[in-house]
């Protein structure tokens, strides 16, 4: 029998990049489709706080006239420490199509798609290099070639 010892960290190194992978292309599904449905609305439409609730339910009654031509008041919930005054003016987000509308917290997916693509790149790299590397392809020579090709490139610069 084999101790706990010898075969964690071999299994580890082998699951882990491809754990990221796909914790990478998820984060990246979800950026994608969080910029789709920002997309998918008509547009921004400025609208005007005609109420604000209390400092407890962080609520807004906005009064903005929609795409279609038609004044309409809703109440918004706002998140995240954005200050909305009574008489202030805000953007509002409308899918006409879906009857819905909520205040604009502005570009939320850029982050999640770098995100997700940072990670997606690195966890391929890792597993393409432990593959050469299982296989038996050693790093000396693409090692060198990188120092040489560097060299060139700051002697390039100067």
């Amino acid at each position: 029998m084999t101790s706990s010892r010898s075969w964690l960290p071999g299994l580890v190194v082998l699951w882990l990049p491809l754990m990221l992978l796909v914790c990478g292309l998820a984060v990246l599904w979800l950026g994608v489709s969080v910029a789709a449905d920002v997309n998918r609305s008509a547009g921004l439409v400025p609208g005007r706080v005609v109420a604000t609730g209390s400092r407890m339910t962080l609520t807004a009654d906005v009064k903005y006239t929609g795409p279609d031509g038609v004044t309409r008041t809703e109440t918004f919930e706002h998140h995240k420490g954005r200050r909305v005054h009574q008489g202030g003016w805000v953007h509002i987000r409308v899918w006409p199509d879906e009857r819905r509308a909520e205040l604009d917290e502005g570009d939320k997916h850029t982050g999640v798609i770098v995100m997700g693509s940072v990670l997606t790149l690195l966890s391929a790299g890792a597993i393409v290099v432990l593959l050469l590397w299982h296989h038996g392809v050693r790093m000396e020579k693409s090692r060198a070639r990188f120092h040489l090709w560097w060299c060139w490139l700051v002697s390039y610069w100067r």
